[in-house]
């Protein structure tokens, strides 16, 4: 009988430990889990703040803006999940809605484009451009409550704007190896300019302008390489041509010796 008895409670103790272990596992998933969540939003919000930071090096629309304030929101709603940061989550939150409140009445938004002045700055735009689609893209799927149509529209804008940082970058190349008299890479450049222009199929006035303005400078090199074929064949004929009147003189002097 003692031993019965000892036998069930082995077990019993047995099965305890092994849910107490279950129960431990699963609470220590749980805190990692929500450890993981709270840093992925920590880092949107991060992101979100340092664009909103920068927007001296795009123009940012107030459509833009605002989705990158109701991402942080969003993101701020999944760090709730870390009863630590509750109350600090509530507080953003009630400031967030403030901004973008604000944002719907009074945003000023300039949208003009503003054009690189160097390589590194082309390259800061454009990977600032990149981040700013992904984020629409991936707000649009989660329900923004935004009019769709203006996300796409600004969607598009991006998309030109990569075009207009391209555009910009190349004419300030082309204008270098034009006064590095580097005429060959300068038509590369050219009709690489116009080819994406036109592929494109955009209906912008800047671009338009810059196609034209590429446009006037091939003709312009070609007009000039043009002039200085011929200039060369001139050259070279004149040059011919006194070789020959030299030879006639040299033949008469040192040519053979009439009998007188």
């Amino acid at each position: 009988m003692f031993i019965t008895i000892a036998v069930i409670f082995v077990l019993l103790a047995t099965f305890l430990l092994i849910i107490v272990n279950m129960y431990s596992d699963y609470v220590s998933r749980r805190e990692q889990d929500t450890r993981l969540i709270s840093s992925k939003a920590k880092n949107i919000i991060a992101e979100c703040e340092e664009l909103l930071l920068n927007q001296s090096q795009v123009a940012f629309s107030k459509t833009l803006v605002l989705v990158l304030h109701y991402r942080i929101i969003r993101a701020l709603r999944k760090r709730a999940i870390d009863p630590k940061a509750r109350d600090e989550v509530r507080e953003r939150i009630a400031n967030e809605e403030k901004i973008i409140s604000e944002i719907k009445t009074n945003y000023q938004e300039s949208t003009s484009f503003k054009a690189p002045d160097n390589d590194a700055m082309a390259i800061s735009q454009l990977r600032t451009i990149k981040r700013l689609r992904a984020i629409i893209k991936s707000e649009m799927t989660s329900g923004v409550p935004l009019n769709p149509s203006a996300i796409n529209k600004e969607d598009r804008r991006l998309y030109i704007l990569v075009l207009k940082v391209n555009i910009s970058n190349l004419i300030q190349k082309v204008f270098e190896m034009k006064r590095l008299h580097q005429i060959g890479t300068c038509r590369q450049l050219i009709d690489r300019g116009i080819g994406v222009i036109k592929a494109a199929g955009v209906k912008d006035g800047w671009l338009t302008e810059k196609e034209d303005l590429l446009t006037n400078l091939l003709n312009g090199i070609n007009a000039e390489s043009k002039g200085n074929n011929t200039k060369d064949k001139k050259e070279k004929a004149d040059a011919d041509g006194q070789s020959l009147a030299d030879k006639d003189d040299l033949d008469q002097i040192f040519g053979d010796k009439k009998k007188w």
